[in-house]
């Protein structure tokens, strides 16, 4: 990976422990939790789904505790929420965005990290699913929220379209440093779809029989 490479994911994970961040602290905030709590709950946000990652990979130390940049960041993003709070008219809209931005980021980042520890492609993508929806699930277990990937709309089907689409970029030998970026693009415009035109994740259920 050349150098150009690194910056490129360097300030994609930023991007995404930011907004990721930002999305616990507003959802923190809705249930009213002092600062203190509105920091751990920005934090697990962040670094939740690539800690599982690495848990299931073996891959020890975990990520953050090797660059423990993480936490200034997720700090950074819990007290930005906290100032913007007052300015926003509708806290859930806000934190939906940020989490789908931060989701975009963490499906690309979670299969690339995975295939630095050299994980097959098939589960690559996987590993970019849980990393860009499992900080989100613990997030709203810690809450009592209704997790966002058990509802209707395309959340983890995005997460997993985008680490797809960008397993496939890599394989017709498009540059990595282009690549991420793109898949974050589209992974990020399939989640904004599913959001503005409320479409229904695709469901197999079992046909109903006839009396």
């Amino acid at each position: 990976m050349s150098v150009d490479h690194i910056i490129v994911f360097q300030y994609l994970n930023i991007f995404g422990l930011f907004v990721f961040a930002i999305s616990g602290a507003l959802t923190a905030l809705r249930n009213d939790m002092d600062f203190f709590g509105v920091a751990l709950i920005a934090f697990v946000t962040g670094v939740g789904g690539g800690t599982i990652r690495d848990v299931m990979l073996g891959a020890f130390p975990v990520w953050w505790i090797r660059d423990p940049s993480a936490v200034f960041i997720c700090l950074a993003g819990a007290i930005v929420a906290t100032l913007a709070q007052p300015l926003l008219s509708n806290r859930l809209k806000a934190l939906i965005w940020a989490d789908a931005l931060g989701m975009a980021v963490f499906a690309i980042l979670g299969a690339q990290a995975a295939l630095a520890l050299q994980a097959p492609v098939v589960i690559a993508v996987f590993m970019g699913a849980i990393t860009a929806t499992f900080g989100g699930v613990v997030r709203d277990v810690l809450l009592n929220e209704p997790p966002l990937i058990l509802k209707q709309d395309i959340y983890a089907t995005a997460a997993l379209l985008g680490a797809g689409i960008y397993m496939l970029l890599l394989y017709t030998g498009l540059d990595e440093g282009i690549a991420a970026p793109v898949s974050v693009l589209l992974t990020f415009a399939a989640r904004a779809a599913a959001i503005v035109f409320d479409i229904p994740s695709p469901k197999f259920g079992r046909a109903r029989r006839n009396p």
